[in-house]
């Protein structure tokens, strides 16, 4: 799997994936619309550009198909990254991918020496997603309960966290 910046390219494969309104919420929160709009894929572009970072999109790729997009965004005066719209493609799910790209990204994040807190937000239902993230050494700080609202249900949401101190007790171990 090679990760790089999400490209042009990217764009379309990506909005293929989703299906619903539900499901884009599910990956990029409750003001992203479905189907994708391009003025929206085109925010994911930028990321090259950045000095310092803010928000980086990230593709990884397998023999040159895209295989899962995810964001890393920065608040450098709170020395935080937080790992945001992870998406898998759905013919590749299954396969750890997420894992394996988070794991990288959160490298990543931890490289920055001003960083000492990786975040990220996950609806309590997205098991795939909870398991993935604590197998990752993410901890579950909190849930905002009906946080969301989509369609007629409220979704909670969970807060998980990761300190510089623990991502290099796991990198050691």
């Amino acid at each position: 799997m090679q990760i790089a910046f999400f490209t042009a390219e990217d764009r379309l494969p990506l909005s293929g994936w989703f299906t619903s309104q539900a499901a884009v919420t599910q990956w990029a929160g409750p003001n992203v619309a479905w189907p994708l709009e391009d003025a929206f894929l085109n925010t994911l572009l930028d990321s090259a550009s950045q000095q310092p970072a803010s928000l980086l999109t990230f593709a990884a790729r397998i023999d040159g198909e895209l295989a899962a997009v995810a964001q890393l965004g920065f608040d450098w005066n709170n020395h935080l990254a937080c790992v945001c719209r992870v998406v898998v493609n759905p013919a590749m799910r299954g396969k750890n991918l997420a894992e394996r790209m988070l794991r990288q990204l959160v490298a990543t994040a931890f490289k920055q020496e001003a960083i000492e807190r990786v975040e990220l937000r996950v609806y309590t239902f997205n098991l795939a997603a909870v398991r993935t993230y604590e197998k990752l050494g993410f901890v579950r700080e909190g849930v905002q309960r009906q946080g969301v609202a989509v369609g007629d249900e409220r979704w909670d949401c969970a807060l998980y966290g990761m300190l510089r101190e623990e991502y290099l007790m796991r990198s050691v171990a």
